[in-house]
């Protein structure tokens, strides 16, 4: 999924006037958005979990 986004950012950046660069970078800035919220979701769980049993 990595690669993906890398070569799609390659993309964006060899092309700066394509049309297609905007569907592009979209789905790399919600690829983005996602992998944070994920990020943050999971510390949240793992944090709540913690306190929870431990705490």
């Amino acid at each position: 999924m990595k690669k993906g986004m890398e070569s799609k950012v390659a993309f964006i950046k060899a092309n700066p006037a394509d049309e297609e660069n905007t569907t592009k970078a979209n789905s790399v800035i919600w690829w983005i958005v996602s992998a944070t919220g994920w990020g943050l979701v999971s510390m949240i769980l793992v944090v709540w979990w913690f306190n929870y049993y431990f705490g």
